[in-house]
């Protein structure tokens, strides 16, 4: 199934789960009295601060003109795939907020997520406990696809404007992105949680 490519791509970008989870249990430590959805929200926080202080460094080159630009296309290559992957790491650290650490899990809702944010919500689905369809996913790699290319385009024709507004502009952009993401990740969460909740339990003979 196409599923499990995407499924094996999103393994991938998000890298080594228990450096996650780690990420999201130091902050439980730190702040014990916080409960899922205030977690979430400090956690998220987190990675929109970084998020936003990474968009702001890529775009310094593009604030002079000439040479900077040149060197400005070659680094927000870079910046775009590093932007995808914080959106990854992003959903998996607030699904590990409400205690779900099942990996297939964490991915599903990560497609459910992009789904959502792409505007493909009624071909998606919202059954979190259902595979998505092989036309959902080529649908979506579709649409993801010209998302993609139109929105690096966007956020380097940000990063050019010069005198440091690119700059401003870029750190505020990556921000309003993140922040999308994290609305819609704890919107599926605790869909998730729910279903989950209503399944019959299974005896034991």
């Amino acid at each position: 199934m196409i599923e499990k490519t995407v499924f094996k791509i999103i393994e991938l970008i998000a890298g080594n789960t228990d450096e996650i989870f780690a990420f999201v249990n130091d902050i439980k430590i730190k702040y014990p009295k916080l409960d899922n959805d205030k977690l979430a929200k400090k956690v998220a926080n987190k990675i929109k601060r970084k998020c936003a202080i990474q968009g702001g460094l890529m775009a310094f080159p593009g604030a002079i003109p000439g040479v900077g630009s040149m060197i400005q296309v070659g680094i927000s290559v870079f910046d775009f795939s590093q932007l995808i992957k914080n959106q990854v790491y992003l959903i998996f650290s607030i699904g590990y907020c409400y205690g779900i650490s099942d990996t297939d899990k964490l991915k599903t809702v990560t497609l459910k997520c992009f789904g959502s944010i792409l505007g493909i919500d009624t071909v998606i689905g919202k059954n979190m406990l259902e595979n998505l369809s092989d036309k959902a996913i080529r649908l979506m790699i579709k649409k993801l696809q010209k998302a993609l290319v139109k929105k690096f385009f966007l956020n380097l024709i940000v990063k050019l404007i010069p005198f440091g507004i690119g700059i401003i502009l870029a750190s505020i952009s990556h921000w309003i992105i993140i922040r999308r993401f994290q609305f819609s990740s704890i919107k599926f969460f605790h869909l998730l949680i729910e279903q989950d909740k209503s399944l019959p339990e299974t005896k034991i003979i």
